[in-house]
Order: structure tokens, then C-alpha cells, then sequence
């Protein structure tokens, strides 16, 4: 910008202070914001059933067996102010939960399964490869679920594009899943992670990618099948 440009808008400038103009003023917004439907802001005096029917309905719509959701044009966001909340909370497609306390302490997601997300398809050569686009963070975990063959904690079996940050987990935190198969399918047993319980034989579904930042896990991070994780700043 040259001399003679910068000289004009100083005059400008100078102009409209002299005669008292003042810039319009912005349309004032409200505070709390006006969310949508989509967002919903829980308080621990929430009633627990219109949280956890909340939720479910969400996944209802983004979620379940077969990678349900996936090309759903739904989208969702739970908020959870500080407080403690024994809800079972399963993240779908395009879904994001959040805790909103300094601390992922102040938030506590204490249900059976807590915060959770299940591989979106059972057959094992598919398993978290399609689960995608979902995020959890800022909470604390005390999910000590027994999933499959006795593997307990918080499960998490992503793919790319899920991350989970600022996440406390009392027990063990779970990157992939295992579940029964059926008979037509072929499994290679030198390759497969084969579980065994009461439910019979289990296999791990395939998972590749994922996230976890600023987090800490008090129990182990079990991998099993999964591949191409990325982890910073946790322990």
C-alpha cells in the first residue's frame, strides 16, 4: 500500500471521528447460545432417562451394526456441564460428546459402558475400518464393562477421524473389538486374534487408525487388532 493510500484512509478516519460517526453496531447474540436440536447441554439435574433417551436416539439414527449411519446427513453434539452422570453413552457417526469442566475430572461419565463406540460392522474383515467421524473428549472414565472374553474398560474401536483428547480412564482403554462370527465365514486361525467365552468363539475385527491426546489411562491400552494409531502426550 502506498504513501497516498495510507494518507487517505488516515483522513477518513480522522473525518468520521470529528463528525461523530460511529460503526454499527453488531446484533447482540445471546448467551447461552440458541442451539439447534442437534446440540443438546446436559447438567447433572438433567433427569438420567431423558439423557440416556437423548443419546440413543442419536444413535439410533448413526449408529448400530453394518455401519449404520454412515452417509447419514444427521449431525450431533452432546455437552456434559461438570458433574458426575451414570449414563451409557454409545457414539455413532458424526456424533461428539464433550465434557465442559477445566478438568476431564469434573466431568463423569459413570455408567456401565460410559462413553463408548462399538466397531460398526461384527464380520471380522471389516470390523472399525468404516468407523469414522466421531469424537469424545474432556471426561473422566470409570467404564469397567466386560465387553468380550473378559476384556474390561472403556472400548474405543476406530478408525481414522475419531479421536478421543483430555479423556481420564480409571480401567483399561480398548482399540479394537472382538465378536462371534458367522459359520460361512473363513477364518484363518494363524492370523485371526481369536477369543474364547461364554458367548464361543470370538474373533478381533480389523481396525486401522486413530487418535488419543492429552490423556491417561490408569489400566493398559489394549491394541489388539489395531493399526496405524497415533498417541501424544498421554500415559
Amino acid at each position: 500500500m502506498t504513501l497516498f493510500h495510507n494518507l487517505v484512509i488516515s483522513t477518513c478516519l480522522l473525518v468520521c471521528v470529528a463528525v461523530g460517526l460511529n460503526p454499527p453496531e453488531a446484533n447482540p447474540q445471546p448467551n447461552p447460545p440458541s442451539w439447534p436440536p442437534s446440540v443438546r447441554v446436559f447438567n447433572p439435574d438433567d433427569p438420567i432417562e431423558q439423557i440416556q433417551s437423548a443419546v440413543d436416539a442419536a444413535f439410533e439414527i448413526n449408529g448400530g451394526d453394518g455401519d449404520k449411519g454412515q452417509f447419514s446427513t444427521a449431525r450431533f453434539a452432546f455437552l456434559f456441564t461438570p458433574g458426575t452422570y451414570p449414563v451409557d453413552v454409545p457414539v455413532g457417526y458424526y456424533t461428539h460428546i464433550m465434557g465442559l469442566g477445566l478438568s476431564p475430572d469434573d466431568t463423569v461419565i459413570s455408567g456401565p459402558k460410559g462413553v463408548h463406540c462399538e466397531e460398526g460392522t461384527k464380520r471380522f474383515d471389516v470390523g472399525a475400518l468404516n468407523t469414522f467421524w466421531r469424537a469424545a473428549e474432556n471426561f473422566r472414565s470409570t467404564s469397567r464393562f466386560n465387553w468380550f472374553g473378559g476384556e474390561t474398560g472403556m472400548l474405543w474401536a476406530v478408525s481414522q477421524a475419531s479421536p478421543l483428547r483430555r479423556v481420564n480412564v480409571d480401567g483399561d482403554l480398548l482399540l479394537f473389538q472382538a465378536a462371534e462370527q458367522d459359520n460361512e465365514i473363513t477364518i484363518d486361525n494363524s492370523t485371526a486374534l481369536v477369543y474364547e467365552d461364554e458367548n464361543g468363539v470370538l474373533v478381533a475385527g480389523y481396525s486401522s487408525g486413530g487418535f488419543l491426546a492429552d490423556s491417561a489411562v490408569e489400566g493398559r491400552v489394549k491394541s489388539g487388532s489395531q493399526q496405524q494409531w497415533l498417541s501424544r502426550n498421554s500415559q
